[in-house]
């Protein structure tokens, strides 16, 4: 009822006319501050987003690797260099290992045969083309992986919903990694 009968604004300004006053709210400083957190805000979430789309991109794809069984290769990757048929045991998503510097890894699909043979997939849900540098990663996880499996040999492939471009694609054809823009279920 104060605020109707300016009761309440009368009690104020007795009260704190002296500190209503003097006040200056430094606008421009608040203004830009409060941004700065809502962009550290952002970038959380856009992680967590990431993070999230990355993890709906490995799961229909490790989904796919446990249904079909026994596959070659192929059917889902092109310029694979061992493309004898895989006839799937396990299937792994999210392989966490440690390197040799103690910072923690991991492989996004492990698609393990009976034969020995792993289809290490590397998966990244991106709307840009994947450059040289995490096909680069992606080969070095996988070596730092292998040497801790010697028993088992490894058949490198990289999914990327963007595509690759032309020096990533170079990287991947030299260095044996299959490749796959899209996968058809």
């Amino acid at each position: 009822q104060g605020l109707t009968d300016g009761t309440l604004n009368l009690i104020l300004r007795n009260r704190f006319e002296e500190e209503i006053r003097t006040y200056q709210p430094d606008l421009k400083q608040n203004f830009h501050a409060e941004i700065e957190k809502l962009k550290k805000e952002k970038q959380s979430l856009q992680g967590m987003v990431n993070h999230l789309t990355g993890m709906t991109a490995e799961y229909p794809l490790a989904t796919e690797f446990r249904s079909r069984k026994r596959f070659s290769p192929s059917r889902y990757f092109a310029g694979v260099k061992d493309d004898t048929k895989l006839n799937i045991v396990d299937v792994k998503m999210r392989a966490k290992f440690q390197r040799a510097d103690g910072k923690a890894a991991e492989l996004d699909v492990l698609a393990e045969s009976d034969c020995g043979r792993v289809l290490a997939v590397e998966v990244k849900k991106t709307k840009d083309p994947i450059g040289p540098v995490p096909a680069a990663d992606f080969l070095e996880k996988l070596g730092v992986y292998a040497t801790k499996h010697p028993e088992k040999k490894f058949v490198p492939a990289f999914f990327s919903a963007g595509g690759f471009t032309k020096d990533a694609q170079k990287f991947c054809d030299e260095n044996g990694i299959a490749t796959a823009q899209e996968i058809r279920f």
